[in-house]
């Protein structure tokens, strides 16, 4: 069972992350042109009444078993279920509707993408009825599905191409990020196995009747091994409805952080080698109080200086035993194929390491914690796994002051 103090930190990241959200959204769309190009352009993010179906949520580290999506189908309650699989693949070059280049990194650099495949005919049901068409078409034509923000990183509309290595996917279809799970590009499982799309990532689900957490929870543990650590959630309890729910997904990683091109270390692929041009425009070095020199995201900086600051006002720096890092640019949990790390962005820090050992039980003092959480970062001590030494930044996009304020 949760706690409150748990349900109440986890109502407030909501609302941070509704607020971040709402602005990003509009500073984004009012600025997209008008997607012309053949294909289909869904209806923007803005779009009234685009409402996704509840559904609950689910996921496990690493993603599930071979098995899981045979079982799931068969559970009682459950009446309709699709597992959508997930990976991090890298984006070669792309192309506009035109067949001019656009993305063109230099060998051996490439862009990493959250790319995501669902079997399209299971994924319908979960998509707002405005878009189900659309969607549905385009993936099982073998074209892709990017996200509106996607849309704006890639410069790219249908009719483009993105290109991973010797595969190419044309472009069927741009929709609103919430709609498809903040995929940045989403295929068929047919075409998720030529791009190496393997690992199975999160679940939804409809029910029938109404199922607490517990109680849906507890309805998928006989479908995994046993003591399978399992996250779920409530239809309407999540922001971003996808694996890892609560921290933010790698396309508003890239668009508060920006977007960098790399390649995996040779002989370590968990470790990135990433574009120096991309770490001198958005990477600094500087002292800030309590931890000493650091070096971060430059969008980093006042927000943690903000929190030192305070924790240093109210006595609690005292608390601080240990400075464990900011950037490093590595995967998350340190996996090949998952997102680049909230680290290699140089978008949150470790402190206390030595006492909050990844995996183990979280010793950080809750009055660290609640100074931190004030100034909008995320504790890695309520994760899935937990992480009691990671402090990981919402963010605030560009333009949400002046966004906000020209909002109707």
């Amino acid at each position: 069972m949760r706690s409150r103090q748990r349900e109440e930190r986890r109502r407030r990241f909501a609302a941070i992350l509704a607020a971040i959200l709402g602005a990003l959204v509009i500073a984004w769309v009012a600025t997209t042109p008008e997607l012309d190009a053949p294909g289909k352009a869904l209806p923007g993010p803005g779009t009234a009444g685009l409402r996704p179906p509840p559904v609950h949520l689910a996921w496990v580290p690493g993603g599930f078993p071979p098995a899981f999506r045979e079982r799931v189908d068969a559970l009682p309650s459950i009446r309709r279920s699709v597992v959508v699989a997930g990976d991090t693949r890298w984006l070669t070059a792309s192309r506009d509707q035109d067949g001019r280049s656009v993305d063109a990194p230099d060998p051996p650099f490439a862009i990493p993408l959250d790319a995501f495949a669902v079997d399209p005919e299971e994924y319908a049901p979960f998509l707002p009825r405005q878009l189900r068409s659309g969607v549905t078409e385009a993936l099982l034509d073998g074209q892709a599905v990017i996200s509106a923000l996607s849309a704006r990183l890639r410069r790219l509309a249908p009719g483009g191409t993105l290109e991973f290595g010797d595969v190419g996917v044309e472009i069927g279809a741009v929709a609103p990020d919430r709609a498809i799970g903040w995929s940045e590009v989403l295929v068929s499982r047919e075409v998720g196995e030529r791009l190496g799309i393997e690992h199975d990532r999160y679940l939804l689900a409809r029910v029938t009747g109404r199922l607490s957490e517990d109680e849906f929870a507890s309805l998928l543990e006989g479908s995994l091994p046993p003591g399978t650590a399992v996250r779920v959630a409530e239809p309407g309890t999540e922001t971003f409805v996808r694996v890892a729910s609560g921290v933010n997904p790698p396309v508003v990683m890239k668009v508060l952080f920006g977007e960098f091109a790399a390649h995996p270390e040779q002989g370590n692929e968990a470790f990135l080698v990433i574009d120096p041009a991309w770490e001198q425009e958005h990477l600094a070095t500087r002292e800030v109080p309590i931890l000493g020199t650091v070096t971060c995201n430059q969008a980093l900086f006042e927000p943690l200086v903000g929190a030192l600051e305070q924790l240093a006002r109210e006595g609690l720096d005292r608390l601080v035993h240990s400075y464990d890092g900011c950037y490093a640019a590595r995967t998350i949990a340190r996996t090949p194929t998952a997102p680049p790390s909230q680290h290699a962005y140089g978008a949150a820090i470790d402190i206390n390491a030595g006492e909050n050992p990844f995996g183990g039980e979280p010793s950080m003092d809750p009055r660290v914690v609640r100074v931190f959480e004030r100034w909008n970062f995320v504790w890695g001590g309520e994760f899935l796994i937990p992480d009691g030494q990671h402090f990981e930044y919402l963010g605030t996009p560009p333009s949400v002051t002046a966004a906000s304020a020209a909002a109707p």
